[in-house]
């Protein structure tokens, strides 16, 4: 073990990531013969194939997938280590990991982001957009330093620090008939095809579970991991579909969407919720975002 050099776990990291030699080779720049020879050695080291070489490009062993789980703790590591030491100084320099629900990467998030950085131009941001389940996850195991994801349910190892309240909304398009009611309920909807967000959604447990409460079954047309997509969908035909406001107030400016309030009490407790973990300190740059971001939405700091 003690023969492994970093540069080959390197490449090798890549390597399992893109699947491929070549591209692993133009990312660090160098030959792809170079990159198979830090992977043969590496799998003389250890004794084992490391990757199976099939058409469908190079894909983990299981010896593999075991040495890319110490390489993916190493990298949380040394990333940790990087946070630590931007504390022992000031603000001019640090990273700040963010994982966030699509829903406000189009509303305020963007514009906080912006004003955050003229105060401090040298703090750069990883911005992670994806589901609920996915964004708590990433907080618990440290992958990001704060989560905004929507309706999340109580754990041990999250603090939640604030909520928005974002109660739930019908979307349609002008001209349906839905578009001028004042209200609607979740039991109205059974006969109306509907576009919703796939199961990792934050949003998705609360249009289930207003569908439960009101004994309806949604004629579910279609299932997406993008909510511009369901917006799409929604603006071009007869499908409808449920979001908090913040995810098309632009649209709804522009008269491209209708939206009716939501009467089911599921829907009105919906939430925007800001998270981290409650087993690590944020590191310093992290920790002035959020205090930026909690005073921006005007919830109170911890």
């Amino acid at each position: 073990m003690n023969s492994i050099q970093p540069q080959s776990l390197k490449y090798f990291a890549e390597v399992a990531r893109s699947g491929s030699v070549r591209q692993a080779s133009e990312i660090f720049f160098v030959a792809p013969s170079a990159i198979s020879r830090q992977i043969a050695n590496l799998e003389k080291e250890f004794g084992t194939e490391l990757f199976e070489r099939s058409p469908r490009g190079m894909v983990l062993t299981a010896a593999g997938q075991i040495l890319m789980a110490f390489v993916a703790d190493n990298e949380k590591t040394i990333q940790n280590v990087h946070s630590a030491i931007d504390d022992l100084g000031s603000l001019k320099h640090g990273n700040v990991r963010i994982a966030l629900i699509e829903a406000v990467s189009g509303s305020f998030l963007p514009d906080l982001l912006i004003e955050f950085s003229r105060q401090f131009p040298s703090i750069t941001f990883d911005l992670s957009v994806c589901g609920t389940a996915q964004i708590v996850e990433a907080v618990v195991n440290h992958t990001a330093d704060i989560g905004v994801a929507f309706n999340v349910l109580n754990r041990d190892d999250v603090v939640l620090h604030g909520r928005i309240f974002q109660p739930l909304q019908l979307i349609c398009r002008p001209g349906h008939p839905l578009a001028t009611h004042e209200t609607v309920s979740m039991g109205e909807l059974s006969d109306y095809k509907a576009a919703v967000p796939e199961k990792t959604f934050g949003v998705r447990y609360l249009i289930d579970q207003a569908a439960i409460e009101a004994k309806i079954e949604l004629k579910i047309a279609y299932e997406v991991n993008s909510l511009q997509m369901i917006k799409n969908l929604v603006h071009r035909s007869d499908v409808i579909g449920f979001m908090p406001p913040l995810t098309f107030s632009r649209e709804l400016q522009l008269g491209w969407l209708c939206a009716v309030p939501l009467s089911d009490r599921s829907s009105e407790i919906a939430t925007i919720d800001l998270i981290t973990s409650r087993n690590r300190k944020l590191p310093m740059a992290a920790a002035e975002f959020f205090k930026f971001l909690l005073k921006a939405v005007r919830l109170p700091t911890s």
